[in-house]
């Protein structure tokens, strides 16, 4: 079969995982407290499980993607996520559902860096930031769509949207071992290749990298501080909705699975719009336009947990579950971005990794203190320590500005 042109390959993975993706995830957390039963606490340990697997797999799986084959780290973690997703939606126990974490978080490391370090060495760094953006439009379209089908999935069968996401998964893996093509990527020769070694050689290479580059480190950062907020949000989110507010009659809607499908509709809609804002005014081109980007995206955040935690109205309460919705879609593809401008091609996925682990790290000490001021003392409350650890995000963003080194211009391979 004929490879297919890398940017169209890059946007129909995107489209399909975002796809898929809205598939479980509009009723996963629903699944998880109605089929298998989860309490708060294994509700939390089920997120801790998987982020801790993502922070021992990630910089690992990166640098097999930097020193084998970008393609095949791709397909890999797509069958990886596929497996995940059938073993959780196949047996609704509270041991399947930890397993299931342990796969598609392994899978989810081996996409991680290494699909967009292959994009920008297939069309170049430069020309890469601009489709990581469209990709983000692309997917939150394809997630309008696989929310209203997961919905009418769920209303036959909770758990079917969940085991035909796994399916796809898994079909699209198959595809792209047909049509991806991988011209740019240059792998260590055979002969030279020392697996262990090479791959601990590439993984302190691309740490080297962050710590000798200011924009790098920031960007780390903010990958941080942002783990450390977001999955008490993750997971704390569904509870307080289904417990904190009546679910109105409007236009005949009124079952809480419904009513996911709507709210996840109004947040990929509002992300759409974000992200053709950031397209058309160049977000990801230039640093001083990417700074001020993040810093209102960073600055909306801690408002809309506010308002979601304290506001005693549905509509509200929606409206800033779509704000924060809207700031997270966003903020992926402009991080993206800064990074392939900033690193080389020998470490570039092992880089965007580390982003990725230092986001896994945040939401694996985060989320266990968050999720037990929820218990201990109330949802609204964690939301609220939630909105304040955001704050050092703005900070950093501070010593961005400041901040002139040769990572401010684009790094050439």
């Amino acid at each position: 079969m004929v490879k297919q042109d890398p940017t169209s390959i890059y946007l129909f993975i995107g489209g399909g995982r975002a796809l898929f993706n809205a598939l479980v995830f509009t009723i996963n957390l629903v699944y998880q407290v109605e089929m298998v039963g989860l309490n708060p606490l294994q509700m939390v340990l089920v997120g801790t499980v998987l982020e801790v697997t993502v922070v021992l797999f990630e910089v690992p799986t990166g640098a097999v993607a930097d020193v084998y084959s970008r393609r095949l780290s791709v397909i890999i973690g797509l069958v990886l996520v596929g497996c995940g997703f059938l073993l959780e939606g196949s047996i609704p126990m509270f041991w399947a559902v930890l397993g299931a974490q342990v796969l598609w978080g392994t899978g989810y490391t081996f996409l991680s860096g290494a699909l967009q370090a292959w994009l920008a060495d297939e069309i170049g760094a430069e020309a890469a930031g601009p489709v990581f953006l469209r990709s983000a439009q692309v997917g939150l379209v394809a997630g309008l769509v696989g929310t209203g089908v997961s919905v009418w999935l769920a209303s036959r069968w909770l758990q079917l949207p969940i085991l035909v996401g796994g399916v796809l998964y898994i079909a699209l893996a198959i595809c792209m071992a047909f049509i991806m093509p991988e011209r740019g990527f240059r792998p260590t020769p055979p002969e030279e290749r020392e697996t262990w070694k090479e791959m601990a050689a590439t993984a302190r290479a691309g740490l080297r990298a962050v710590r000798g580059h200011p924009a790098l480190r920031i960007v780390v950062g903010l990958s941080l501080v942002a783990g450390l907020y977001s999955e008490g949000y993750d997971r704390l989110m569904t509870p307080h909705l289904l417990e904190g507010f009546i679910f109105p009659t409007f236009f005949g809607l009124e079952d809480s699975v419904i009513w996911f499908g709507v709210i996840g509709v109004g947040a990929t809609m509002t992300g759409i719009a974000a992200n053709e804002l950031a397209r058309r005014g160049r977000a990801t081109e230039e640093r001083a336009r990417s700074i001020n980007w993040l810093t209102l995206l960073y600055g909306l955040l801690p408002v809309g947990l506010l308002l979601l935690a304290w506001t005693r109205s549905f509509w509200l309460a929606l409206l800033a579950v779509w704000a924060i919705s809207l700031c997270r879609s966003t903020l992926g593809p402009l991080e993206n971005a800064w990074i392939v401008r900033n690193t080389r091609s020998a470490q570039r996925a092992t880089v965007i990794s580390l982003w990725g682990q230092a986001n896994s790290l945040g939401q694996a000490a985060g989320g266990p203190v968050l999720g037990w001021i929820g218990t201990a003392a109330s949802i609204p409350v964690s939301f609220t320590v939630s909105s304040a650890v955001l704050l050092p995000a703005q900070w950093l963003l501070v010593l961005a500005r400041r901040e002139r080194s040769p990572g401010d211009e684009e790094v050439r391979d």
